[in-house]
């Protein structure tokens, strides 16, 4: 597929020739702006009675522009409404910022009903661009196609490579501004002490997946005498392809969500690669080398069983790394350790699943951004959020406040504190924040690093640009019928058979329609 002369045609491709004029407009007072005759050729203008030299009145600041958002936000609590952060924002972009902060749970009911009164702000950060009223909002023409702005400003003409704007598309057009974020995520995160402990070298291919996950359940890898660990812990999140067994799938060389053959379409769980990191999964499970109530747990149990000294495997994403769930485990064992490898090899190589290379979008309703001038106006604010010293602001915070500097490198001063003022606000960070952080952590660095190198050998997804109706209407409970099966198998549950038996049920229940729509609007786009 040729996305590159998809998004040349459809949406404007990105190209770096025009630099956005009048950035720094404020110095243009007219020539005479003393009034009167011009001086003498060489002679200042001068007042016959003061005998002094006029100088031109001063020009009077730009009044801040007005700007409303709505923006989610992680925490227990929204940030306060007068946050250090946001008005230092205010002060370097030259705008009266209105942020109505919704929390992440809520989120998608929140856009809807704010969709339905019709009293949109200018810039809404949407989570999910394929809702159902996010489609029919955009299909009615209420919001704004970006896609052939950006290349008039400096800071985000050449922000976003192919493969996300791709990605974030409707119908073959930029609709918003995607919040970028790295493709490569996947990665399996283990207790290096135990590793050590037990004279083992970090894995490199799926056996050793196992064996890891063995030892680490039968050969006391915390040396306390007791058989209290094991070695996976495992939960179910909804997006299989960032975490989780979704590692799996990658390792096996399973496709991204669809895989691509012969120009046609096909879901991953159809695939042979499929059954076997199911398989996989079963024998983990089965030899109790994993948490038996996978199904049931959340990511922060997770994370507990982490922490808590249960648990020496995690296959999660590369942030979660650095997280700060994992004080807990340093201030109860200073000599614990933390690694984490991405390269597994498997039949295919080593191989990560592509996230869609962004988390959620700035839109911008046409019914609160009257005109293409007020549309230019709110990308101007979008393009100074991206200066590199507003972007290290929001990454790091106020110097001598959230950090110091030691060695060339911001040290974190108060992570309270820094929680509370700092990553409250991220989202208002456009460009992805981790690879810009710079503490002198090596976990940090090598995160880092790792989002990098990564992105050569992460799979994408094929259909994230494609809409299907029928997977709008009947997705949800498509879903869950494929991952209560998945469960049902790894449980022992069900057999071969029985997996076969739900996947002819999908596609009789709306599966095969599903198939049928994405086929279509592929098509639509490799022809292009």
């Amino acid at each position: 597929m040729n996305k590159k002369k998809l998004l040349s045609k459809s949406i404007g491709y990105i190209s770096p020739v025009i630099v956005l004029a009048g950035l720094l407009a404020g110095c243009s007072g007219g020539s005479n702006a003393g009034g009167g005759k011009a001086a003498d050729k060489g002679t200042p203008s001068v007042d016959a009675n003061a005998q002094q030299t006029k100088t031109p009145p001063k020009e009077q600041a730009k009044e801040p522009k007005k700007i409303s958002l709505m923006m989610v936000y992680y925490f227990a609590e929204p940030p306060k409404k007068d946050n250090i952060m946001v008005k230092k924002i205010e002060e370097m972009t030259n705008t009266k910022l209105d942020i109505t902060w919704v929390p992440n749970s809520a989120y998608d009911n929140k856009v809807n009903a704010t969709i339905a009164s019709g009293q949109l702000p200018m810039v809404m950060n949407v989570q999910n661009n394929k809702l159902s009223t996010i489609l029919s909002g955009v299909r009615s023409n209420m919001f704004w196609e970006v896609g052939g702005y950006l290349k008039d400003y400096p800071n985000l003409k050449n922000l976003y490579n192919e493969q996300t704007t791709y990605n974030a598309s409707i119908d073959g057009k930029l609709y918003g501004m995607p919040h970028q974020r790295p493709l490569g995520l996947q990665m399996l995160l283990y207790r290096k002490d135990w590793l050590d402990n037990l004279g083992m070298k970090p894995p490199e291919t799926i056996d050793d997946v196992y064996q890891m996950a063995k030892a680490f359940t039968e050969q006391d890898p915390d040396k306390n005498g007791k058989k209290d660990t094991y070695g996976l812990v495992e939960f179910m999140p909804k997006l299989l392809s960032q975490q989780g067994f979704g590692n799996a799938l990658a390792w096996f060389g399973a496709p991204n969500g669809y895989g691509v053959k012969d120009g046609k379409l096909f879901p991953d769980f159809t695939t042979d690669e499929y059954m076997e990191a199911m398989k996989f999964y079963r024998k983990m499970f089965s030899e109790k080398l994993m948490n038996q109530d996978f199904a049931a747990i959340q990511q922060g149990q997770a994370w507990d069983a982490i922490a808590k000294e249960k648990a020496g495997l995690y296959p999660a994403v590369v942030a979660h790394a650095t997280i700060p769930n994992w004080a807990a485990l340093y201030q109860a064992n200073p000599n614990a350790k933390l690694d984490f490898v991405t390269r597994i090899k498997g039949p295919k190589g080593e191989r990560v699943f592509a996230s869609n290379g962004f988390n959620g979008m700035y839109m911008f309703p046409k019914s609160s951004i009257k005109s293409e001038s007020e549309l230019k106006d709110t990308l101007e604010f979008i393009n100074q959020l991206s200066d590199p010293k507003v972007e290290q602001l929001l990454v790091n915070g106020i110097e001598g406040r959230h950090y110091k500097m030691e060695n060339g490198k911001p040290v974190r001063l108060d992570q309270k504190l820094y929680d509370e003022e700092v990553t409250s606000v991220i989202e208002l960070l456009i460009t992805d924040w981790k690879p810009k952080l710079m503490t002198g952590s090596p976990m940090d660095e090598k995160v880092n690093k790792t989002y990098v190198e990564n992105t050569s050998i992460a799979v994408a997804n094929p259909t994230l640009p494609l809409v299907s109706n029928t997977q709008i209407e009947k997705g949800s409970e498509l879903d869950k019928l494929i991952n209560d099966a998945r469960v049902k198998y790894i449980y022992g549950e069900v057999d071969d058979a029985g997996w076969k038996k739900a996947i002819d049920q999908w596609k009789s229940s709306g599966g095969d329609k599903i198939i049928e729509e994405l086929n279509a609007e592929y098509a639509k786009f490799t022809k292009k």
